[in-house]
């Protein structure tokens, strides 16, 4: 937490100079106000190990999946009975991942200092996202904080077993493009090059695949090249990497992979299986429809979905009902917006998103195992197409001088 030094007039008009650990300058403020102090200067005291760790914090980021385990507890804890100052405090301890849990500790000290838990929680964004912080706060305002805490625990765990889906069923063919990598960058680095030698000090026309990789391994071996390359590889990974950053480049990139031959299906259906178990989960908290759809537009992952929520939020404020955009627009499909239409007209639409929700996870499940399937072959093909290539070329000269002699 920060250190303050401040200089403060005391009621009876004698200056005062002091220390403070806080977590802003509006709570040394506030505290000094409460005994009758009238703060004229305060400052944070700089402290360069500090200035380093903040630097090295802002790179962690918050694990969702201790994220969903600390909401499960808090949830029980809750439930249980005990305040939330004390909840607060002791999964404050508890909590394995950084980030979390420093975010938890100075959660536990602003409601101590009488902030809510949202405004308290909306100062740690990297950790608690617009989606947490408005169940939160829709929580306190209902009065049913504990039940509202198990339904945003139940959402984190669901988002949890998603990416994990996601997560092994892209680690083998990931595992056979390394090792394809791995196996071109031995041949062509160590194993060929002691041919070319050969190669060039006997008087044969070397066919047109040798003398191919023969550039290939100078290239490979010239350290210039090398340097060069990893330049300019990290140079455009940079631009790349900051054109994304910008608004104009998020929207190019998010509508390019959804248009994408294999992974398009899957970055479609997994944004879909989040709006509907993200606004089931807000509309059964109470939150309004118009301020989900904007909660909503933010947490399904890709900005171009994310835009066409926002239009179907501005077509509710114009009187419309919920299904009558999503109709008019492509990228949601017949069966979800005539299921919110049914929704709407029985008064069920929560459970019936909720339904649609586990409906798009078997989706998403099944085209993984689908794309699985496809990208085995092809990365066997690929990497049977690199090893190829390098053995006839090796052993075609090799056979041209068998004939010769």
């Amino acid at each position: 937490m920060p250190i303050f030094d401040y200089t403060a007039v005391d009621s009876r008009g004698r200056s005062v100079d002091g220390t403070v650990e806080a977590p802003d300058e509006q709570s040394v403020i506030r505290d000094l106000r409460n005994i009758r102090y009238t703060v004229t200067r305060i400052k944070e005291r700089r402290d360069p190990t500090r200035i380093f760790k903040d630097m090295t914090q802002r790179f962690e980021r918050a694990d969702l999946y201790s994220l969903a385990i600390f909401t499960r507890q808090f949830a029980v804890l809750f439930n249980s009975g005990i305040s939330t100052v004390r909840s607060l405090d002791g999964l404050s301890r508890q909590t394995m991942n950084g980030p979390l849990s420093r975010a938890v500790r100075e959660v536990h000290d602003d409601i101590r200092m009488g902030y809510t838990l949202a405004k308290s929680m909306s100062k740690h964004p990297s950790v608690f996202d617009h989606l947490y912080i408005a169940m939160v706060r829709a929580g306190e305002m209902s009065g049913a904080m504990g039940e509202i805490m198990e339904r945003l625990a139940t959402l984190l765990e669901r988002e949890v077993r998603l990416r994990a889906k996601i997560s092994s069923a892209t680690t083998y063919p990931m595992v056979v493009f390394g090792a394809c990598c791995l196996v071109t960058f031995i041949l062509v680095n160590y194993v060929f090059p002691t041919f070319v030698a050969l190669f060039e000090g006997i008087d044969v026309q070397l066919p047109a695949i040798t003398r191919s990789l023969i550039w290939v391994t100078k290239m490979a071996t010239n350290p210039v090249v090398v340097a060069v390359s990893i330049v300019v590889v990290i140079f455009t990974v940079y631009c790349i990497r900051q054109y994304i950053n910008t608004e104009k480049g998020r929207r190019v990139y998010d509508d390019m992979l959804l248009k994408a031959p294999l992974i398009g299906p899957v970055i479609h259906k997994v944004a879909l299986s989040r709006f509907c178990r993200t606004m089931s989960t807000l509309l059964s908290s109470g939150v309004p429809v118009i301020h989900s759809l904007e909660i909503v537009s933010k947490a399904v992952g890709n900005t171009v979905i994310g835009d066409v929520l926002l239009e179907v939020q501005m077509g509710l404020k114009e009187g419309m009902r919920l299904s009558e955009p999503l109709k008019d627009n492509a990228l949601f499909p017949p069966m979800l917006y005539q299921m919110v239409a049914v929704g709407e007209e029985t008064g069920n639409l929560p459970t019936l998103l909720e339904k649609l929700a586990d409906f798009y996870d078997m989706e998403v499940e099944h085209v993984l195992e689908a794309m699985t399937a496809m990208l085995e072959p092809l990365m066997i093909f690929f990497m049977g197409m690199v090893v190829g290539y390098v053995l006839l070329a090796v052993f075609l000269p090799v056979y041209s001088l068998v004939d010769k002699f």
